[in-house]
């Protein structure tokens, strides 16, 4: 993953979905996402599919997936509507 892209992402476009955001740019990467073990995608965040989601106040649990197999998990606490911290999960 590269977290670089996502902070040039999220700076480039305020306007959007910060979620819908992070997503977009880790499916261009080539990853399938879950967020608190639900798969999502970024269409999904646009189009309202993951309200419940785009709610919930704390750290999200990231899980990245690549041709069906587990790559990576982090978590994701906003600090900003558009400001992220992340932490890598071991």
């Amino acid at each position: 993953m590269n977290v670089q892209k996502i902070f040039e992402a999220l700076e480039e476009d305020n306007q959007n979905s910060a979620l819908g955001i992070i997503c977009s740019e880790l499916e261009a990467q080539g990853y399938a996402v879950s967020i608190n073990k639900v798969p999502v995608s970024s269409a999904g965040f646009y189009d309202d599919q993951h309200s419940e989601i785009e709610k919930k106040v704390g750290e999200l649990e990231f899980a990245l997936f690549m041709k069906g197999s587990l790559e990576q998990e982090f978590t994701v606490e906003f600090i900003g509507v558009h400001e992220i911290v992340i932490k890598n999960n071991k």
